[in-house]
């Protein structure tokens, strides 16, 4: 019996196959979009959906959102939330489902996966305040799923993974260079591809394709805010599986944002401290 053919091919012309992204999320953010949409305009399009429902219930209870009550009910959850928090508590909620599973080629067990994905989109909040992003729910997006693809190379080439960790620790590059060099693509490219097929937005799309790359997430704040996310969660060892601690920086990465050391330093302190608070966040992973 021959072995199927793992190529970076074989993974595009199969990607269909995931569950695709909540159609109720996409439709509420849409709604979001809108200037006269109502909480119960809102509400009405996200209850049908009953895990999400939960799930935007569990988050929002975060301390992290830090409501001065416990809520109970979807409609009480979006009246007391502003639109930027609904944002990020409807993207935590369907991607949930996708970040709470092990993916054991990169050394990840699920509750690492999503406190990776989860811990960058607390950073990216971060960063994105301290750098005066005008749109933060587009970096917290993009950091919450900046890792999806790892998810798709496991299930589609996971038996290579052991082959391209080797590479990477052999000849001293990072794990994304070793992708290419088995696959002809990395975890980001596939990533970008996925999200294209479910419909996000291009700046998101392209700021998860660049940021492993340091000729590409230089070219813009957007991908040098997602960069530097990343690297600072890394940093910090949230959710490191076998490809951590091996990132190429561009030396430029701070120069795109007009951030001196001093700033980095400050932002990992504030990075740590944010993180610190969102246990209950992190722990939702077990419970899903």
């Amino acid at each position: 019996m021959t072995q199927p053919d793992f190529t970076l091919e074989h993974i595009f012309d199969n990607i269909t196959e995931l569950p695709t992204f909540p159609k109720v999320v996409n439709q509420a953010l849409d709604l979001l979009e809108q200037p006269n949409t109502t909480v119960d305009e809102l509400a009405e399009v996200i209850r049908y959906d009953q895990a999400i429902t939960a799930n935007v219930i569990k988050i929002t209870n975060s301390a992290h959102f830090g409501l001065p009550q416990q809520v109970t009910s979807l409609d009480t959850a979006l009246a007391l939330l502003g639109q930027k928090q609904i944002r990020e508590i409807l993207m935590a909620s369907a991607a949930l489902p996708y970040l709470s599973k092990p993916i054991y080629g990169y050394g990840l067990k699920a509750s690492d996966l999503w406190a990776h994905s989860i811990g960058a989109a607390i950073v990216a909040e971060v960063v994105a305040e301290y750098c005066g992003n005008e749109d933060p729910a587009v970096l917290f997006t993009a950091a919450l799923l900046h890792d999806i693809g790892k998810i798709v190379l496991n299930l589609y080439v996971g038996a290579r993974l052991e082959e391209i960790a080797l590479i990477a620790r052999q000849e001293e590059i990072t794990f994304p260079e070793a992708e290419w060099r088995v696959l002809g693509g990395d975890h980001a490219v596939i990533a970008a591809d996925l999200l294209t097929i479910w419909e996000f937005p291009h700046e998101i799309v392209r700021a998860i394709r660049c940021h492993h790359d340091p000729d590409l997430y230089v070219q813009r704040p957007l991908y040098a805010m997602l960069a530097i996310s990343n690297i600072l969660t890394v940093q910090l060892g949230i959710g490191v599986g076998t490809d951590g601690f091996r990132n190429k920086i561009s030396p430029d990465l701070l120069d795109v944002l007009e951030l001196g050391r001093e700033d980095y330093h400050i932002l990992v302190a504030k990075s740590l401290a944010a993180y610190g608070k969102a246990s209950d966040l992190l722990a939702m992973c077990e419970e899903n």
